[in-house]
């Protein structure tokens, strides 16, 4: 029938309306659930970004630091053999270069010989120096002509004395001679002279500069002697070895450093700051840091502000051969020290960058 019709085609579209509505509401509630999740993560994400960049203050031109022993050639000499890599790490006491020396046997010899001669002397002059002088006599004597002979003795002795020393030359000495012996002949000619030979005692001062001879000469084998056996060059500290100029067949010198060792005990991750990073700044801080691809943390261990330049580069001594790697400080800014672990310390080469954040605390 044409209205029952009419009534079932209301109902099917009221119906469809229905569900459309759920549908819709349906959709609405479940969208909107993401949405309040997604709103919810972003505002929470937000919310720790702001608080962690105000937790911490980021250096991002820091860089490794260390301690750098000198390690010097002990003497003269030509460079035969480098026997460990640049950058590579070593053990106190490992052998890191052999040098050809400049001392020869020859030397050494002639160094023996100038020692012998100069004991020698100076046993001489600790006997003292005998002499012939004329002996009182009875009858005849010419007071004088004694007096010319002594004057002439002790002339020809102070010049034999000289002479072994090196002072004077042979002919000087020989001219003493003489003398002492035309005088001796001018009072022969008087009679009743007789002549008697007598060890007189050298000056002291003289055994004093012979036996500082003596001790400069033994002084100069015993060190031509060691330099002859310093033919292997050791590290003194264990590190990572960075190289000089110096190159196999180089010439060096005593004392001359030819590498150079990051000591691995003292090793530190070192920032720079300007004066308002630096108030906000303490010793004992905590510090996190990226190096190498590595996430470490750490502590700060030391402030050190412009004004204390001056005093630290006072407190450097050239006798340990240390410097601090890295590039020179600029001026106005704190440098800031901060602990790296030992475990650590052996991978990491001085000069590498890092990026350090450094927490402020709530």
């Amino acid at each position: 029938m044409p209205e029952d019709k009419e009534i079932n085609q209301g109902k099917d579209t009221k119906t469809e309306q229905e569900e459309d509505v759920t549908e819709k509401a349906q959709y609405i509630l479940k969208f909107g659930v993401i949405g309040l999740l997604l709103l919810a993560v972003v505002s929470a994400g937000g919310l720790y970004l702001f608080r962690h960049s105000h937790n911490y203050m980021t250096v991002y031109d820091a860089q490794v630091a260390s301690q750098q022993v000198g390690v010097r050639a002990r003497a003269d000499g030509r460079i035969t053999e480098i026997t460990v890599a640049d950058g590579s790490y070593v053990e106190a006491g490992d052998v890191i270069a052999r040098v050809a020396v400049n001392v020869t046997e020859e030397q050494i010899r002639q160094l023996e010989q100038t020692v012998e001669l100069s004991q020698k002397n100076l046993e001489q002059l600790k006997r003292g120096q005998t002499v012939t002088v004329p002996a009182a006599s009875s009858g005849g004597y010419n007071p004088a002509s004694q007096q010319q002979v002594a004057q002439a003795a002790a002339r020809m002795q102070r010049m034999n004395e000289l002479f072994e020393m090196g002072a004077i030359s042979a002919v000087k000495r020989d001219e003493a001679v003489a003398d002492y012996q035309a005088a001796q002949a001018a009072a022969s000619s008087a009679p009743s002279i007789s002549m008697q030979t007598i060890t007189r005692p050298t000056d002291p001062k003289i055994i004093e500069q012979a036996e500082l001879q003596l001790k400069q000469a033994q002084a100069a084998l015993t060190n031509a002697q060691q330099d002859a056996q310093a033919t292997e060059i050791l590290a003194p500290v264990a590190g990572t070895v960075y190289y000089t100029d110096v190159q196999t067949d180089s010439e060096v010198k005593a004392g001359q450093t030819i590498m150079r060792i990051g000591d691995a005990a003292n090793v530190w991750i070192e920032a720079r700051l300007t004066q308002e990073q630096t108030d906000k700044v303490r010793l004992g801080q905590f510090a996190s840091y990226e190096v190498d691809g590595r996430e470490l943390q750490g502590a700060v261990e030391d402030i050190r502000k412009p004004e204390q330049d001056g005093q630290e580069a006072e407190d450097k001594s050239e006798n340990t051969a240390n410097t601090e790697a890295g590039a020179p400080e600029p001026e106005g800014l704190t440098v800031v020290r901060i602990t790296l672990p030992q475990e650590q310390s052996q991978d990491l080469r001085p000069g590498t960058k890092a990026v350090v954040k450094l927490a402020l605390g709530s």
